[in-house]
């Protein structure tokens, strides 16, 4: 009978010990498991200056107690990025080493970065000048939406005549031509205004700057009113219907 006791204890104590063991390496994987993070890592060399593809990168898990500062946990956190530095097979890609494709805004208000990062994806940066008259009394700043008027001489019936046309509607004010004035605060100048054109608007307003003069007309930034005014003449003064037209 003792002996039957004997073995049911070590057969018993037997199985607790093994539930115990069981439930202990679970935890141990579970928490080692909790201690892992996601990093997202270089699946190829990237080089410098280019825009990151999803393609380019992987996840890598890593303990959390050695997670850098600044790293992304997720790809869609680093994919159609700037890489401002080259990076090689299996490092890690860190918020400092990278910059959004496109900033809005200017050079002066991210002075770590390339200027050609506030420019949106299918425009160029067009530096035009205009005269106190033609920028509203130099009231355009960074960041307006503007519509571009062009005043020019061309010819027509054997002679010439000036128009003027709309020649890009809504643009983008990527920066201006301001100076600093003696007391270090910026005091506005004619010099230049740097827009945001696609390269057909470019061209036109580019031959207006040359060849006539330009004017700018500021815009509400929630009027995305357009117009499909043909150009207009001294001719349309004589005309009847001006007053219905343009009132």
């Amino acid at each position: 009978m003792k002996r039957k006791f004997y073995v049911f204890m070590a057969v018993f104590s037997g199985l607790i010990f093994g539930l115990s063991l069981f439930y202990y390496l679970k935890n141990v994987q579970n928490s080692s498991n909790r201690d892992l993070k996601p990093l997202v890592v270089a699946a190829v060399d990237i080089p410098a200056r280019s825009i990151v593809q999803s393609t380019q990168l992987e996840i890598k898990k890593i303990p959390s107690t050695g997670y850098p500062q600044g790293g992304a946990s997720s790809i869609e956190e680093v994919g159609g990025k700037v890489l401002l530095v080259g990076v090689k097979k299996g490092d890690y890609l860190l918020s400092p080493m990278l910059e959004a494709s496109y900033q809005s805004g200017t050079a002066a208000n991210n002075p770590s970065s390339s200027f050609s990062l506030a420019v949106p994806e299918g425009k160029r940066a067009v530096a035009i000048s205009v005269c106190q008259v033609g920028s509203v009394g130099f009231k355009v700043k960074p960041g307006d939406r503007v519509d571009i008027l062009t005043t020019i001489d061309v010819k027509a019936d054997g002679g010439s005549k000036t128009v003027t046309t709309l020649a890009a509607q809504d643009v983008l004010v990527l920066n201006t031509g301001d100076t600093a004035s003696k007391d270090g605060e910026k005091a506005p100048s004619s010099s230049s205004y740097i827009l945001a054109l696609n390269v057909s608007q470019a061209m036109a307003v580019t031959l207006g700057s040359e060849k006539g003069s330009i004017r700018l007309l500021l815009r509400n930034p929630a009027n995305k009113e357009m117009f499909t005014e043909p150009p207009v003449d001294s001719n349309v003064f004589y005309d009847s219907n001006y007053f219905t037209h343009y009132r």
